[in-house]
């Protein structure tokens, strides 16, 4: 199921040179949206769910796609640096990124995405002792008069 259009993707572009095969638009749209549902396992089913409990995901799930499929149009020869000179002018652009031109899906954006209150991390460690008053785990020692 397709949540963002070309037109989303066009409308946010910023520049002159926004693309114009909308077909090839949607074509990276579908590959950006697939990614995404790799990437965050619940956000269809979220998605599909009521949307008061989580009311701007779909405008942040068309965002995001529309920031990757902008950044794939933007570079597409997935250059590090571009220089061009004319006599005594010169010119560069560097792209910023681990690899300019690709499609690929950030750990802030994953976040966005990402239901509210899921860990970010594989596991948490608990450095209160069972022993200690303060943890959850803690069950408090019999006194003398409470054993007869």
């Amino acid at each position: 199921m397709a949540w963002t259009t070309a037109t989303d993707v066009i409308a946010a572009w910023i520049g002159d040179d926004a693309p114009d095969d909308l077909a090839k638009v949607t074509t990276w749209i579908g590959k950006a949206e697939r990614l995404l549902r790799s990437k965050v396992t619940t956000l269809e089913a979220r998605l599909a769910a009521d949307p008061v409990t989580e009311p701007d995901l779909l405008d942040n799930v068309i965002d995001v796609v529309t920031e990757m499929v902008q950044e794939v149009f933007r570079n597409p020869e997935r250059i590090r640096q571009r220089q061009e000179g004319t006599g005594p002018f010169t010119g560069s652009v560097t792209f910023g990124g681990d690899a300019p031109g690709t499609l690929r899906v950030t750990a802030d954006q994953i976040v966005l995405l990402s239901p509210a209150g899921e860990a970010s991390g594989a596991f948490s460690i608990d450095m209160i002792p069972s022993t200690s008053s303060f943890s959850s785990a803690y069950v408090s020692p019999l006194n003398a008069w409470e054993i007869a």
